[in-house]
């Protein structure tokens, strides 16, 4: 993947990085603990940090004015954040931050629930950062253990989301982290655990870690110390606590919680409160939403039906599994919607076989930072590899990825859409569920679903992955008619919000609920045929790689136990032979890929043209040669003129209304 330059991630490439995971997890932990070695100067240097780093003076001559009436009205912020608040660019408080900062400053647990990209993070992050300046001083004059007393615990479903909650909360406290940079931590899975356990042992480090439940529960069972240690926070979050909470993720954490509350209780710490005040956000929090908690079926629990607000509902299943101070406040910014106002939802209907085609057609006709989302990680990579075939800068995030490369694609993917946005050209980031979860992609204009996702809550997810802060972006669903008429309208009427659209959904035919995207059916019929020779060709690519990689696995394999291969042994496994088969059925002669790859070269030079105008740019109602001329009009359709997705949306929201 290093190799490759921006844009031109081939589809033989991108199998080939998948392919080998264990050995470029190998190669990747090596270079890790290469990396560890060259880090221990610089580590080195911050053992040797003076004791009273966190008193170090500030110049305050260096520092901007601070201009932030909206900011000091809500609280007493220190010098740092407000610092950090300017430099950032944030003048306001969101209105979750408006409502939930307070309460958090009072150390009341909380129980917050906003739109996606509504500025959650910095909700609970600022009150944390506070109290981490707060008490920096009292730390810095104790020589015993609780010198490293942490301040707090925040936990993420998902890699990408730690690393992004710890650059937020880096960022907003940068004068504070000149003199101890590793007060906060991420911990995380896909790194080496060798150097994050170093890292843990500096003095003044890990004072407010963000981290995944299974590398933290990791490390707790390998090292006894930091159960001791973390048991003393002061402030534990769940971010994205809907997914947090569900099978598999709240076994891991329900464990953590079990090893420190014991610990807490051992320590019997001299202490008002007991326990740890506790902050839980999220954008959903609803029952529909969720299919199970712990091992325990919500709806079948007679309980629910004393409590009419929903969220009173799950606050109760979560007092159940989870110890609070005292009963939660509850925030809810969005309590008669689900998916935010600023996103403009979308439908485009069409054959299952034609979903590329129709993808292919969104990101001609509405050029812009594009995120498709797929249910399978197959059809990740073969989109991928169709886009970039067909020139399109395109990059994949999968679960089966490393966790480097993730990062790596999505550092490639922004860097080249700050290229290709000025220029009008079109970049694609195409992802599995993975990044839908929390993470904040910058200038997202619009979001594809390539299937229709498996659950509601994952579709508020994916779609706020566009319009955040004060931004609108556009969500746009690909289906058959067959997926229309039966996950579609049950999607749909999970998401009718509960001022009253609930009721009046049956009298509503689900067309009604969610707008048809306007098809330019003559652009379409040029892109057809573009379509098909990409998508043959990256069948072709893939298989072949997919063909190789096998062939020199099984050789290594037989090398490694000392035998010969035979073929004909190897067509008599018949699960083998399939898949051989399968593959081999994709592959075409080399003569064929060499003419396809023209004939497609040559389809990629013609322009396309609205109602297929081929002659006379100067005649007609529009003089063509003029626009082209001046700039004018489509970037890549000739007689077209300039589209937005989310304009041609609203104009045709205003239409309806004014019918």
């Amino acid at each position: 993947m290093d190799d490759l330059e921006d844009g031109e991630l081939s589809s033989a490439a991108s199998s080939d990085n998948e392919g080998g995971e264990a050995e470029e997890e190998q190669q990747e932990q090596q270079e890790e603990e290469e990396k560890d070695e060259d880090d221990d100067g610089g580590e080195r240097k911050a053992d040797e940090l003076e004791s009273n780093v966190f008193n170090a003076d500030v110049d305050v001559d260096d520092l901007a004015p601070i201009d932030l009436p909206e900011w000091t009205n809500l609280a007493k912020f220190s010098l740092t954040i407000l610092q950090g608040l300017q430099s950032l660019g944030f003048t306001k408080p969101t209105a979750i931050q408006a409502k939930a900062i307070p309460y958090a400053l009072e150390n009341a647990d909380i129980m917050g629930k906003a739109s996606t990209g509504s500025g959650k993070t910095l909700a609970y992050g600022i009150p944390i950062l506070e109290n981490l300046i707060k008490t920096a001083k009292k730390d810095s004059s104790q020589t015993d253990g609780i010198k490293n007393k942490p301040i707090a615990l925040i936990f993420t479903p998902t890699r990408e989301l730690a690393q992004q909650v710890t650059k937020h909360l880096q960022n907003i406290s940068q004068l504070f982290l000149k003199n101890s940079p590793y007060a906060i931590l991420s911990l995380t899975g896909g790194l080496s655990i060798q150097k994050q356990e170093r890292l843990l042992k500096y003095d003044n480090s890990g004072k407010i870690v963000i981290a995944t439940p299974g590398r933290f529960l990791e490390l707790l069972e390998k090292n006894n110390d930091l159960i001791e240690r973390f048991c003393q926070i002061d402030t534990l979050v769940l971010d994205e606590a809907d997914r947090l909470l569900q099978d598999g993720h709240f076994d891991e954490f329900e464990k953590i919680l079990k090893y420190l509350g014991q610990k807490r209780k051992e320590l019997k710490l001299k202490k008002a409160n007991q326990y740890w005040q506790t902050m839980i956000y999220s954008a959903t929090f609803s029952i529909d939403l969720f299919d199970k908690l712990a091992n325990s079926s919500w709806k079948s629990n007679k309980k629910i039906k004393q409590y009419e607000n929903e969220m009173e509902t799950v606050l109760h299943h979560l007092m159940n599994k989870i110890h609070f101070q005292s009963k939660p406040i509850i925030i809810d910014m969005n309590p008669d919607q689900k998916i935010s106002s600023q996103i403009k939802e979308s439908l485009i209907e069409c054959a299952p076989t034609e979903r590329d085609l129709y993808c292919y057609y969104f990101i001609t006709m509405y050029p812009g930072s594009t995120l498709i989302f797929c249910n399978a990680i197959e059809s990740v990579k073969k989109l991928s590899a169709m886009l970039n075939i067909l020139k399109i800068s395109s990059f994949q995030i999968h679960s089966s990825m490393t966790q480097k490369n993730r990062l790596k694609n999505l550092e490639k993917y922004q860097q080249q859409a700050l290229v290709n946005t000025p220029l009008g050209k079109p970049t694609v980031l195409i992802a599995s569920d993975v990044a839908a979860r929390g993470l904040d992609i910058p200038d997202i204009k619009h979001v594809i679903h390539y299937h229709l996702p498996r659950s509601a809550d994952v579709y508020i997810h994916r779609s706020g992955r566009t319009a955040r802060a004060d931004n609108e972006g556009v969500s746009v669903m690909v289906c058959s008619p067959q997926e229309a008429m039966g996950p579609l309208r049950k999607l749909r009427k999970v998401l009718a919000d509960k001022s009253g659209s609930s009721k009046s959904f049956k009298n509503k035919k689900w067309q009604k609920t969610v707008p048809l995207l306007p098809i330019e059916i003559d652009i379409v019929s040029q892109l057809r045929e573009r379509s098909k020779l990409a998508s043959e060709l990256a069948d072709h690519d893939m298989a072949s790689s997919s063909l190789r990689k096998d062939d020199n696995w099984m050789k290594k394999a037989a090398d490694d136990l000392g035998i010969d291969i035979d073929s004909d042994e190897e067509d008599k496994d018949s699960i083998l032979h399939r898949s051989k088969t399968k593959k081999q059925n994709k592959t075409m002669d080399k003569d064929k890929t060499k003419y396809m790859r023209a004939q497609l070269n040559e389809l990629l030079r013609q322009p396309l043209r609205k109602d297929m105008r081929k002659k006379y740019l100067t005649g007609g109602l529009f003089n063509l040669a003029d626009d082209l001329v001046k700039k004018r009009g489509h970037d890549t359709i000739i007689g077209f003129n300039k589209v937005d997705a989310l304009e041609t949306l609203k104009a045709k929201k205003n239409k309806r209304q004014k019918k």
